[in-house]
């Protein structure tokens, strides 16, 4: 299935995929350890952040989705999407001094700070945790890039290509606009997919609250047009 944008009335499937999905990711179960207790807050929140990643004004970031059919002959639905900061866009026409729009700090804004799903002080060490290893490994390219900001696909729909054509249309796009990379911090979930795709791994950074033993590690990968040289196939994988 070809992927198509992402519209604000996909918020509510999209929000169905992402909460189906994201527990298989060990990430998930670090920042939103008392979602089943709490799942208002953690539907309502988890909405939120995409009614911004889907709404048109903030064009520093682009949805696409893939639809299939839930059922044999059935009716298509949403099952897996992909969110990417596009910002380069923004940066190219107002120049160096662009700020880009940062839908979290938003959804912190309006209640995020107490949302009773998450583990805050996990939350926040993920949070600036990826914002300081972007630029560790990323920042010295400059504007000229793409980030996979998040890919997920439901459970029942692995293994099918989904991830691909959405991994592909953004590698396409990076290509076209003449950028430099398409950049990822992968968990251990979209490792393998974004391998085989032709992905180079650049490090791998730990987030960790200081004083306690739990973490998790990520991998900061790049997909660089001018250094891929083998084909692509149909192989498939979840991630955050």
């Amino acid at each position: 299935m070809r992927p198509r944008l992402g519209v604000p009335s996909d918020a509510d499937a999209i929000t169905k995929v992402i909460i189906e999905t994201m527990p298989m990711d060990p990430q998930w179960d670090y920042r939103f350890p008392w979602r089943e207790q709490f799942p208002e807050d953690h539907y309502k929140y988890t909405r939120m952040l995409f009614e911004y990643f889907l709404d048109p004004a903030f064009d520093d970031w682009v949805v696409m989705v893939v639809e299939d059919s839930l059922e044999p002959g059935g009716d298509k639905a949403i099952v897996a999407f992909g969110v990417w900061d596009i910002s380069y866009i923004n940066k190219r026409i107002y120049g160096p001094g662009y700020k880009p729009q940062d839908p979290v700090a938003l959804v912190e804004e309006r209640g995020g700070r107490t949302r009773r799903d998450a583990n805050h002080e996990h939350y926040n060490a993920f949070w600036f945790g990826q914002i300081k290893n972007y630029k560790r490994y990323f920042g010295h390219i400059g504007p000229e890039q793409m980030h996979l900001q998040i890919l997920a696909t439901l459970p029942d729909f692995q293994r099918r290509g989904h991830g691909t054509s959405l991994c592909k249309w953004s590698m396409d796009r990076v290509r076209k606009e003449g950028l430099k990379d398409l950049s990822v911090m992968a968990s251990p979930m979209g490792y393998e997919l974004y391998t085989w795709l032709g992905f180079d791994h650049v490090g791998s950074f730990t987030i960790q609250v200081p004083g306690e033993e739990e973490k998790i590690v990520l991998e900061a990968m790049m997909y660089r047009p001018k250094t891929r040289n083998r084909a692509m196939g149909d192989c498939d994988g979840p991630l955050l």
